[in-house]
């Protein structure tokens, strides 16, 4: 996760893959900062190709995830939607699952996901959200112009006291050597 992008009331683990609420720091107006929304933008951006990421625990009570691309606003006000320049989804209320299109759409899911993968195409304009119980839980397509980021938002609940970590991963390489009698 990039910190200079990060909404002031942002908290971060050590190694930058851990976020949740916290009370408001003094942090630089940067140009890249999210002052308006309660998220971070990933460190790494995408301009083709394949990638993936893990969020491990989203059985907390909010949150959104997803990508963005380079050009949203910032320091105003926006709907999470493609038409911004977000494609999302988000657990509200801990309950109710929804894909943030044009106008939200409720997903019907069968068991709350405990890890949600993110998967992007690129090449192809597709973002998968992914869970090991439902798998697809939805895919957005679209055409990305633009340089993409990932998405993290850990939504406030409770009065706007609290709020429970998104967690990226670790990535886990499995090598498998095989072999041969001759």
């Amino acid at each position: 996760m990039d910190p200079n992008t990060a909404q002031s009331n942002l908290k971060f683990s050590e190694e930058l893959t851990c976020v949740q609420y916290s009370t408001k720091k003094l942090l630089p107006d940067n140009p890249e900062c999210c002052t308006k929304q309660l998220c971070v933008l990933g460190d790494t951006s995408f301009t083709s190709g394949k990638h993936s990421w893990t969020l491990d625990d989203v059985q907390v009570k909010d949150w959104y995830i997803g990508i963005v691309q380079e050009s949203i606003r910032r320091k105003s006000a926006v709907f999470l939607n493609p038409t911004e320049g977000f494609w999302v989804i988000g657990l509200c209320n801990g309950n109710s699952f929804w894909a943030q299109t044009s106008p939200p759409t409720k997903l019907a899911l069968k068991h709350k996901p405990g890890r949600i993968t993110v998967e992007l195409d690129y090449d192809k304009g597709k973002v998968v959200f992914i869970s090991a119980a439902d798998l697809t839980i939805h895919t957005f397509k679209d055409r990305f112009t633009e340089r993409i980021f990932p998405h993290f938002s850990p939504a406030l609940y409770n009065e706007e006291k609290n709020s429970s970590p998104l967690t990226i991963c670790p990535l886990i390489i499995t090598v498998a050597v095989v072999y041969s009698h001759t």
